[in-house]
């Protein structure tokens, strides 16, 4: 397999995974969770339960490895190194990116993990969080696909 292949391959996967982890996101808060609360509101807490369990399975063992071990290739193969992280402007965005990753899945594990203990408001509040910071990432990353590495 050349370079090039190599490389796009890498690329790829970290594109699919970002995009099951944020479209997986969307896809409950816009189309499962009203759907389900206005048609069956006694079953929303079982089925987020459920789905929320399910999601967060796949993103612990699955995404968030797999987006930690493509980006940190992809920022290697970029040429981004720890000594010209913060001195060039694709750097600058990748620390913001990566900062708000980190932000996104502490407020997702928040989100599951004491979700039952919160009130809905609360509960509410975090997911919109998560679903606002998890489109900024992939605004950054657009951002970084028309900068100049470093």
């Amino acid at each position: 397999m050349n370079g090039d292949l190599l490389w796009s391959l890498v690329l790829f996967v970290h594109i699919l995974a970002a995009t099951f982890w944020v479209g997986g996101q969307l896809m409950l808060a816009t189309v499962v969770v009203p759907l389900v609360r206005k048609s069956r509101p006694e079953l929303l807490r079982e089925i987020a339960r459920l789905a929320g369990r399910r999601f967060a399975v796949l993103t612990n063992f699955g995404l968030l490895p797999t987006l930690v071990v493509t980006g940190v290739l992809l920022a290697w193969h970029d040429g981004v190194r720890l000594d010209n992280l913060s001195t060039t402007a694709f750097g600058r965005v990748l620390e913001i990116k990566v900062v708000l990753v980190v932000a996104v899945f502490i407020l997702a594990s928040m989100h599951g993990a004491i979700a039952r203990r919160l009130s809905r408001k609360w509960v509410r509040g975090l997911a919109i969080a998560t679903i606002i910071l998890s489109v900024a990432v992939v605004a950054l990353a657009a951002m970084l696909a028309t900068l100049p590495g470093p």
